[in-house]
């Protein structure tokens, strides 16, 4: 989410994805997309036949998913399309595809110049233990999926850092952080989010030097997005085996197209972090940080001296906080800016997880999830009325990937009760026909039969004393 320059307050956005300084939100006044609505079929239905019965039409859908953005016939409201389609033995589940229409920021009220050398040195990734990490890993062979407003690939930091991705603005690959001349938000300022991935990627490069980016467009140059759109862009870094899913936007609406796309990715061990927002500590919960059971890594901000920002948004959800003051990257002109806000709070944590990744066994979501929370920093002054609403403390990079180190992996032990017996191989069974990237025992990214053997290796190998 994104926070102004000079302390100047924030204007909420409007419904579904608007970057801010650092996180696209949504307000729940947003309307919905006209006469959009987003199926989810099940298995073998054919999305012709459904439209046939009811005069809706295909306008895109998620690759290798019965996942459907529709068109309803004009004049068809959407409570009259739940009505027709009220136990229709094809339909999963449906929900409207929600916008945005007030960015709420932008990049040029709050950025300032500033060098190569600040960027470098600046406070936030001493404090974060960041130099120390980097004996241990600096990402080598890890892949962050940004998905932002692209990536400048000509700015002398990230050039040789981006691999291929994908633009779902324009439906290409040219994934170029540049001005689209659009004012999505129709406030007469046009292209206010320019820059904001470009920076978003810069700093996750300053944690992981090594790791490589994959710029996923769903944000348009004003800032803004839809769920669907999103929710493609998870979906597409999912199928590209991608490590880590950088989220600095967000939507105060809960729906089920990010959910599933979520769960999916977790199920793959591909770790997605999240923006809390900057509404302050009781501002409205932002999506997908707030989803239920911990699904992602949620980040809030700190500033400098451990303490939790007043800007940021809290709740039980909250995993861990990182640096959301004084945050530098490099922009789009081929310098670099300083901002604050949750989405860069979110980059240095993806650039934590990708070091993860880079070294030891266990990747699951829960696991990268909990040495990072375990492994923080305490505050300092936090109030006790936040004991349970701000996370297990300030990021520290280096002890989190020590303390993931010091457990020992074992990674034929499927059921996770720290000793192997056949129920393992039950265990693995299970994880294979769910697509859980636990059965992955040869961690190639993939499962396929060749696990099995690598399971039985595994097994016949023990567990570390």
């Amino acid at each position: 989410m994104i926070r102004y320059s000079q302390f100047r307050g924030l204007i909420p956005a409007t419904l579904a994805l608007v970057a801010s300084a650092g996180l696209a939100h949504a307000d729940g006044n947003d309307e919905p997309v006209s006469n959009q609505v987003i199926v989810q079929l099940f298995p073998g239905a054919s999305v012709d036949e459904f439209n046939s019965r009811y005069g809706t039409s295909t306008l895109d859908l998620i690759n290798g998913r019965p996942i459907y953005l529709l068109q309803l016939p004009q004049k068809m409201t959407h409570d009259e399309f739940e009505l027709l389609v009220f136990g229709d033995p094809d339909l999963d589940k449906e929900e409207l595809n929600f916008t945005a229409s007030d960015p709420g920021g932008d990049t040029r009220s709050f950025y300032g110049s500033r060098s190569a050398n600040d960027y470098h040195q600046q406070a936030a990734a001493e404090g974060m233990n960041v130099p120390e990490a980097h004996a241990i890993t600096t990402g080598a062979g890890v892949t962050v999926a940004v998905l932002d407003t692209g990536l400048d690939a000509d700015h002398p930091l990230l050039i040789g850092r981006a691999v291929s991705g994908w633009n779902f603005i324009t439906n290409s690959a040219d994934t170029d952080d540049v001005a689209q001349g659009v004012d999505s938000s129709g406030n007469g300022t046009p292209d206010e989010f320019v820059g904001h991935g470009s920076m978003i990627a810069g700093m996750i490069n300053l944690v992981a030097p090594d790791a490589n980016i994959m710029p996923v467009v769903v944000l348009d140059s004003d800032g803004e997005s839809t769920s669907w759109r999103v929710a493609k862009g998870i979906y597409y870094a999912i199928d590209q085996r991608v490590n880590v899913i950088n989220l600095s936007l967000g939507t105060s609406v809960d729906t089920f197209v990010l959910l599933d796309a979520i769960d999916e990715a977790r199920d793959h061990w591909i770790t997605v972090v999240t923006s809390a927002g900057n509404f302050g500590h009781n501002g409205p919960e932002q999506f997908p940080a707030a989803m239920q059971d911990n699904r992602t890594i949620a980040v809030a901000a700190a500033d400098l001296e451990y303490r939790i920002t007043e800007f940021t948004n809290l709740g039980n959800y909250i995993t861990v906080s990182a640096p959301g003051v004084q945050a530098i990257g490099p922009f789009v002109d081929g310098g670099y800016q300083i901002g604050e806000g949750t989405s860069f709070s979110t980059a240095w944590v993806s650039g934590a997880a990708a070091l993860i990744h880079a070294v030891g066994w266990d990747h699951s979501t829960g696991n990268v999830s909990k040495v990072i929370e375990r492994s923080a920093r305490t505050y300092v002054d936090l109030p006790g009325r936040l004991d349970d609403r701000a996370g297990g403390g300030v990021l520290d990079v280096e002890a989190a990937l020590i303390r993931h180190l010091e457990e020992p992996a074992c990674p034929a032990d499927l059921n996770d009760d720290d000793v192997l017996t056949p129920s393992d191989f039950s265990a693995w069974i299970d994880a294979y026909n769910k697509g859980d990237y636990a059965a992955d025992q040869n961690r190639d990214r993939q499962l396929t039969p060749a696990d099995f053997s690598a399971w039985v290796r595994n097994y016949n190998q023990g567990c570390p004393n």
